[in-house]
């Protein structure tokens, strides 16, 4: 049976597991995220899904509004073909079904992924990983509600699949946001450069590491993003313990 690490959420206590992994830091430790407004529902999606094609609908007015894909006559981000066989989107929606953001998970090795098309400076883990993308949220929501939610299930469907990392093409400023405010141990893969629309950083971030550095430094984040989790799952993937 595997030996669960457990971590305390002040930062003044001693126990930490045996001191494996970061310390906890001070500022914005006990950092909470902003959570999904309960009048909102959300759903993970595949092709064969009715909401997949007004998912897919949403995702492209969305980019094209700000620029980033090409027309197209379905209507559709044409850039994601490629890789839209074995995508899953998850989808936060009103009660009447409007959709209100959407992104994309897609698992397979760093090759068989779209942040594949940037050539890592850096080790890669090898195995099947996770790629988040296809992030979009209506504009008339503001806060990082909606943003939250579709990142926490991205994640829990990540690690849930067994995943050894996960990876992103992202916005600089999106690279450092995760650092600073979500505590997410991120890694550059490689030089930043135009990509759809905008200047993309390829990133990526490591399993375990990952969950043992969130639940050190930010571990009400932590809390939050294994909400939902079955004892069986904890126990499976050997995921730690943050007390209280």
């Amino acid at each position: 049976m595997a030996l669960t690490t457990t971590y305390r959420t002040d930062p003044d206590h001693g126990d930490r597991g045996g001191d494996r992994g970061p310390q906890p830091r001070t500022d914005q430790h006990l950092f909470e995220p902003e959570r999904l407004d309960e009048s909102l529902q959300v759903f993970t999606v595949g092709p064969d899904d009715g909401l997949w094609d007004e998912a897919e609908h949403f995702v492209y007015s969305v980019f094209r509004t700000s620029g980033f894909c090409k027309e197209s006559s379905r209507q559709w981000v044409e850039e994601t073909e490629p890789w839209r066989e074995g995508s899953t989107l998850h989808v936060v929606t009103e009660n009447d079904g409007r959709v209100m953001g959407v992104c994309r998970t897609i698992l397979g090795d760093y090759d068989a992924l779209p942040v594949s098309q940037f050539r890592p400076q850096i080790p890669i883990r090898p195995g099947v990983l996770c790629e988040i993308g296809s992030l979009a949220v209506r504009p008339s929501q503001r806060g990082l509600g909606v943003a939250n939610e579709l990142h926490r299930v991205a994640f829990q469907s990540g690690i849930s699949s067994g995943a050894g990392g996960f990876c992103f093409l992202i916005d600089s400023w999106m690279f450092e946001f995760f650092a600073t405010h979500y505590g997410l141990p991120v890694r550059q893969l490689a030089p930043a450069r135009h990509f759809m629309g905008g200047e993309v950083v390829p990133t990526a971030m490591w399993m375990p590491e990952m969950l043992e550095q969130i639940a050190v430094i930010r571990p009400r984040v932590y809390q939050w993003s294994m909400e939902g989790f079955s004892p069986q799952l904890w126990a499976e993937m050997d995921l730690p313990i943050v007390l209280d």
